[in-house]
């Protein structure tokens, strides 16, 4: 059932007057750990609209570095009654990785001062390692372990709401149902809301959760929501009375109007440690199932990390490669997707790639180990340094010689993806239909002393969904 132009995103062929009517809302309930926004019914929803975030806490404390405020989001629902239409659950590291693909400059000029991320541009020092840009840097020491790159003041916390900056995430963002489909709230019965829930941060054990601390200081870590900046700017579009008049006239129908739209199923699996002695490749084979029997999966997006552990500047939003990457395939409707695994980081970078229609935006360093390994070595050890050597809010990264890798940096943002659509468009209605088994995830691991314990996977399955709007009621499919 094709939709009205109004509610299908694409260039509209007839010139016509539209209006659009914004509303600040504050929530209806909020706490420190949810806040719940009741949205108008009137006019149609647009994707463009904003949430309002802020935090306070010390100065010693910054957002992940390639996060921002996006990391005081633990999940996001969009309600109509006491029905979910769509959600985006492990929010933090879900937007970890669709953040790759937004070119950097975008993400430098207008992400930094809207959601507070950064690292996000390089260029190479005097010796060819790569250097972030839009930090605070200071080079001029001879010392590689002098050298400091630091988070601009602006878009770290204070600790007053009147001084603490204030962020905004669009609606598409947070949903990405609001990317391919604007809602018509007007044609709705029900009450229709925005659940937001936050993520805590009150112990030192919760570092990296909202914000990273500088190295060496004692300020507390607590992170405490803003309540009095935490809005929704929601944008109303309105066109002729006549348009209107249609779109109502067929949704109050006996057919109803059909909205296809794309929805987010994750799974978590966690996987064992996996005992190593020096100098060895032992190999740990895992098969994972993905809950998606029965539905037309679009895409898979996968982040895998040690289990437990927050990183110095990444906080806990990062994905960790492996020195000898792993080994990936999946089996769907009973089908092998690959002959053989993917086994080296280009053939995965490419996967992942295509789930965007676009390359991931960053240097292959942080993708992956590849450009430092000694591939003579058995256990492909690191032999150079190719990132910046130097201290990032007081953290040292590793040296040349690689003797401490605690707060590396390298291979920290390697993810996993494979496109799921029959023809590569965005187009609704191109995606694979499971059958009654699920997805299984193959992965080899190929463990080496260091990298051999607990693992946490999170996979983020795209679905395609399709909602009845039927006489002001809706219908959902599984």
């Amino acid at each position: 059932m094709s939709l009205p132009q109004a509610l299908d995103f694409g260039t509209i062929k007839d010139i016509e007057t539209m209006k659009i009517s914004t509303t600040v809302l504050d929530p209806i309930t909020i706490t420190q750990q949810q806040a719940v926004f009741q949205i108008p019914r009137t006019g149609i929803l647009d994707g463009g609209s904003m949430v309002q975030l802020a935090v306070t806490g010390s100065s010693d404390l910054f957002f992940p570095l390639n996060l921002g405020i996006h990391s005081l989001i633990k999940s996001v629902f969009l309600k109509v009654g006491g029905k979910v239409i769509a959600s985006t659950e492990e929010y933090g590291h879900y937007q970890s990785i669709v953040r790759q693909v937004i070119h950097p400059d975008h993400r430098a000029y207008v992400e930094m001062v809207k959601s507070g991320s950064i690292m996000d541009r390089f260029s190479a020092d005097e010796v060819g390692r790569i250097v972030p840009r839009d930090m605070k840097l200071d080079l001029s020491a001879v010392a590689d372990a002098d050298r400091t790159a630091d988070v601009p003041e602006f878009i770290k916390p204070t600790t007053s709401d009147d001084t603490t900056p204030v962020f905004s995430i669009p609606l598409s963002t947070l949903i990405p149902m609001m990317k391919s489909r604007p809602l018509p709230l007007f044609a709705i019965k029900e009450h229709i809301y925005l659940e937001i829930n936050f993520n805590t941060q009150v112990a030192a054990g919760d570092i990296g959760t909202i914000c990273c601390r500088k190295q060496g200081s004692a300020a507390s870590p607590t992170v405490t929501v803003s309540t009095s900046n935490i809005k929704f700017i929601s944008d109303h579009l309105y066109y002729t009375q006549e348009r209107m008049d249609a779109q109502s006239k067929r949704i109050f129908s006996s057919e109803g109007m059909g909205f296809p739209y794309v929805d987010t199923i994750t799974t978590i699996a966690d996987v064992s440690a996996s005992g190593v002695g020096a100098g060895v490749v032992k190999k740990q084979v895992i098969e994972r199932k993905l809950a998606v029997s029965g539905k037309v999966v679009r895409n898979i997006l996968m982040s895998d990390k040690p289990s437990g552990t927050a990183h110095s500047t990444l906080g806990q939003y990062f994905s960790k490669d492996q020195k000898i990457p792993c080994e990936i395939n999946y089996r769907i409707n009973d089908q092998r997707t690959f002959d053989r695994d993917l086994a080296s980081s280009t053939r995965q970078y490419d996967e992942v790639a295509k789930v965007f229609g676009s390359p991931l935006m960053m240097p292959s360093q942080l993708y992956s180990f590849d450009c430092d390994t000694d591939k003579d070595s058995v256990t492909q050890s690191l032999n150079q340094n190719s990132v910046f050597i130097g201290l990032v809010e007081g953290h040292q990264l590793p040296n040349a010689t690689n003797t401490d890798l605690s707060n590396d940096i390298r291979g920290h943002l390697h993810y996993d993806g494979l496109d799921l659509t029959k023809t590569g468009f965005e187009a609704l209605g191109n995606g694979t239909q499971v059958g009654v088994k699920p997805i299984i995830l193959q992965k080899t691991y190929n463990r080496v002393q260091g990298d051999d314990d607990v693992r946490k996977l999170r996979v983020f399955c795209g679905v395609e969904r399709q909602m009845l709007l039927r006489d002001g009621e809706i219908i959902l499919s599984d």
